[in-house]
C-alpha cells in the first residue's frame, strides 16, 4: 500500500475521533459544560467566586483549542495530496469553518445551549492557528528531510 494512502487513512482516522469529540462536548447540556469548564478552572484556582469568573473564558479557550487541532489535522491530511499550499491551507480553513457551524447549529437543539456566531469566529481563529502550526511544523520537517537528502547531516568530516 502506498505511504500516503496509509497517512491519510489515519489522518482521516484522527479526524473522525476530532469530530466525535467535539459532537460529544456540543451535546452535553448547558449545566454539564459549565461544569466541565468549572472543574478545569478548579485545577487553578480555588476560589469559588473566581472560578465563576473565569468559566466563561475557559470554555472559549477550549474552543480555541479543539479548532486549533482540527485546523492541524485538516492541512496535514490535505498535505497528502499534490495541489498548491494555498489550496490546501484554503481548503482546510472552509472545511474547518463549515464544521465550526455546523456545531453551532447543533448546540440550537441542545438544552441550555445556544448557537453562537462569536464561538464560530473564535473556532475559525483556531483553525487558523492550527494551519498555520500544521505549516510551519510541515516546513520544519520537509527542511530538516531536504537537509539529510542533500547529506550535510552524512558527510565525513
Amino acid at each position: 500500500m502506498h505511504k500516503k494512502t496509509v497517512l491519510r487513512a489515519i489522518i482521516l482516522a484522527l479526524i473522525i475521533i476530532w469530530t466525535l469529540l467535539i459532537f460529544k462536548l456540543s451535546n452535553q447540556s448547558g449545566g454539564e459544560s459549565s461544569n466541565l469548564s468549572q472543574k478545569v478552572a478548579s485545577l487553578f484556582v480555588v476560589d469559588e467566586e473566581t472560578i465563576k469568573m473565569i468559566e466563561p473564558y475557559i470554555r472559549k479557550l477550549a474552543h480555541l483549542s479543539e479548532y486549533t487541532i482540527g485546523g492541524m489535522l485538516f492541512l496535514f491530511f490535505f498535505l497528502t495530496y499534490s495541489f498548491s499550499e494555498c489550496k490546501k491551507m484554503l481548503f482546510s480553513l472552509l472545511i474547518g469553518i463549515e464544521y465550526a457551524s455546523l456545531d453551532e447549529i447543533h448546540q440550537l437543539f441542545i438544552e441550555g445551549r445556544a448557537g453562537k456566531i462569536t464561538d464560530v469566529l473564535i473556532d475559525t481563529i483556531g483553525i487558523s492557528i492550527g494551519i498555520c502550526l500544521a505549516m510551519l511544523l510541515y516546513k520544519i520537517v520537509s527542511k530538516i528531510l531536504n537537509t539529510r537528502k542533500d547529506g550535510v547531516f552524512n558527510k565525513q568530516e
